[in-house]
C-alpha cells in the first residue's frame, strides 16, 4: 500500500450529478474527490460480488432479498442512532482524544477534532457525538427558533 501511486482520472458528468456529489461531500465534510473514489470503489466491490455470485448460480431474487436486508439494516441503524439521541438533553462541546463518528451524518471524527457529546440524565447510555455541522443544523431547526422566541417573550 505504501507504493500505491495516485492517478488522476477525468470524466464528464452531468450538472445534477456534480451537485449531488458536492452535497454529499459537504454532508460528509470530505473532499469531492474522496467521495467519488469511495463511490467508485464501493460500486466495483458490489459488481465483483454480484459476478462471483453469478458464477456460483446467480439468483436475481436472492440478490434482491440481500439488497432489501441491507437497506433494512441501514434504516434500523439510523433509527437506533436517533433512539440513542432521544434522551439527550444537551450537547457539550469538546475536543476528541480518540476517534468517533457523528451519530447523525456518520462522519468520521478524528483525534483533535471538535465535536459535541450528548448529555443524559441517566448514566450508562451509549456515547453519542455530533459533528459541528450537525450541531449547526440542530440550532437552525424550527423548534429551536420557536423556543428562543417563546423565551424572549416571557
Amino acid at each position: 500500500m505504501a507504493n500505491r501511486r495516485e492517478r488522476w482520472l477525468h470524466a464528464r458528468i452531468s450538472e445534477n450529478l456534480e451537485e449531488a456529489l458536492k452535497r454529499e461531500a459537504r454532508r460528509r465534510r470530505s473532499p469531492v474527490s474522496l467521495v467519488v473514489r469511495n463511490v467508485l470503489e464501493g460500486a466495483l466491490d458490489l459488481v465483483e460480488g454480484l459476478v462471483q455470485n453469478g458464477l456460483e448460480g446467480f439468483d436475481g431474487l436472492d440478490a434482491a432479498r440481500r439488497s432489501e436486508r441491507a437497506a433494512r439494516h441501514a434504516r434500523s441503524r439510523r433509527a437506533h442512532d436517533r433512539a440513542d439521541a432521544d434522551d439527550i438533553y444537551g450537547w457539550q462541546e469538546l475536543i476528541l482524544n480518540r476517534p468517533a463518528h457523528c451519530a447523525r451524518c456518520r462522519t468520521e471524527l478524528a483525534v483533535g477534532a471538535g465535536a459535541f457529546r450528548g448529555l443524559r440524565d441517566e448514566p450508562g447510555g451509549p456515547l453519542v457525538f455530533l459533528c459541528t455541522y450537525c450541531v449547526r443544523r440542530l440550532r437552525q431547526t424550527p423548534d429551536a427558533t420557536k423556543n428562543r422566541t417563546t423565551e424572549v417573550q416571557s
